[in-house]
């Protein structure tokens, strides 16, 4: 039962992937001068979520716990109480000790900051932008999840924010929320930067 309910929410997961994919399917337009269309990302991203999920899903249902590891470590343990190594008693006397892990504690105070978080950024990219929202998204993320730096959160938030804004304007041709004023006026200053027009 304990694996059900860890593979559940991989299962479900993987049910919203296959809704999204079949709301696409709709979409047919094909891009201009080679370029890919617009459901091509949309389409790449939900498929590795739907085979992540399968495989999060299958190796909880089948155990993560490789039931070997550790197998001479716990037989050295057993020769040192003075039991039989080796037999049928041993193993099974270790494999109880060892047990499995018992799961994480779920954190509701991160589970609803991380919820608040993301709906504040699909609320606010308009207004500040794709890549100050995101730097910002990325840095407060960090911190509710348990990494917590002065120098190392803005630091690492602001060069992944720049690198989706790269791949997503120059590389995939996809057009992302500038932002207004000031907020759209150092967007467009990216995207000379990087070339884009």
């Amino acid at each position: 039962m304990a694996k059900l309910q860890r593979a559940a929410p991989y299962v479900l997961l993987f049910g919203f992937s296959l809704f999204c994919l079949w709301s696409l399917s709709g979409i047919t337009a094909g891009a201009a001068d080679g370029q890919l269309g617009p459901a091509f990302w949309p389409r790449l991203i939900l498929s590795f979520m739907a085979l992540l999920c399968v495989y999060e899903a299958l190796k909880r249902l089948a155990g993560a716990k490789d039931q070997f590891s550790g197998f001479i470590e716990r037989q050295e343990q057993a020769a040192e109480r003075g039991d039989e190594v080796g037999s049928v008693s041993t193993l099974m006397a270790t494999s109880v000790q060892q047990g499995e892990e018992p799961p994480n504690p779920l954190q509701m105070g991160k589970l609803l900051g991380g919820v608040a978080l993301i709906a504040l950024y699909a609320i606010g990219i308009d207004a500040i932008g794709f890549f100050v929202s995101s730097a910002v998204f990325l840095s407060l993320f960090a911190a509710i999840g348990g990494f917590r730096h002065v120098l190392w959160n803005p630091v690492v938030s602001l060069i992944g924010s720049f690198g989706f804004f790269f791949i997503f304007m120059k590389v995939a041709y996809i057009s992302l929320p500038l932002g207004q004023g000031p907020f759209k006026a150092l967007s467009l200053l990216l995207m000379q930067w990087m070339g884009v027009r």
